[in-house]
């Protein structure tokens, strides 16, 4: 009985295991799929040919910034995280270290990748949230220069930061910013006026036709 039960279970792992291999395989997804960190790492390597550095170069100007020395193969590494094989995770101490060193703003390291992997082959983001169709690769251009509102907000927080530095000289990046606040502000006030003067004659023009109808209403009675 128990050889029984043995031979059984053993025909049926065997009909299992045929029938897995039969299965059709699940279909890939239809793009390439890249994390944050695959962008940056495509960044990475992007912002290193743009310098014309080689590997080795960039591992000595990074040296500086990053504390350590990343040897070649690290370099070679982090870039090659866009493959997917092995996906490195960036901290924003590395980050910044890049920007500086290549002297590239951060947001060069979040811009999109080209949009196609191959022909009929769309680039998505993969995020927690992507769901199995990914999400658009336009939202990284969005989150790097977010609306007009966020614009906004980021001129008044970048005014108030220039405002508590006091009389501390300014980098030409920093006055370049703080001109750009001013000729925002100038503008808002520019069409905020604009706007007043419409209403002020709009309103005008509203009295004066009611004062007729007033001088009308008087006539009749």
């Amino acid at each position: 009985m128990i050889q029984d039960d043995t031979s059984r279970h053993t025909r049926e792992r065997k009909m299992r295991k045929k029938t897995s291999e039969n299965a059709a395989p699940s279909s890939p997804d239809p793009y390439l799929g890249l994390t944050p960190n695959q962008v940056v790492a495509f960044n990475l390597a992007q912002a290193r040919q743009w310098r014309g550095w080689t590997q080795d170069q960039a591992a000595e100007a990074l040296e500086p910034y990053l504390g350590k020395r990343w040897s070649k193969a690290s370099v070679s590494q982090a870039e090659r995280s866009i493959a997917g094989k092995f996906v490195r995770n960036f901290d924003a101490d590395e980050i910044v270290a890049f920007a500086r060193t290549f002297e590239l703003p951060v947001t060069w390291f979040f811009m999109p990748p080209p949009p196609w992997a191959s022909p009929g082959v769309p680039v998505k983001l993969r995020t927690p949230d992507a769901g199995r169709f990914g999400t658009q690769l336009a939202l990284l251009a969005d989150l790097v220069f977010g609306t007009d509102l966020d614009a906004a907000h980021l001129g008044m927080r970048l005014d108030a930061f220039f405002q508590q530095l006091g009389t501390n000289p300014l980098s030409d990046a920093q006055q370049r910013v703080v001109d750009a606040v001013n000729t925002r502000k100038a503008a808002l006030v520019e069409h905020a006026v604009g706007d007043l003067q419409t209403w002020q004659t709009q309103l005008r023009a509203l009295a004066n036709h009611l004062e007729d109808l007033e001088a009308r209403s008087r006539r009749l009675q």
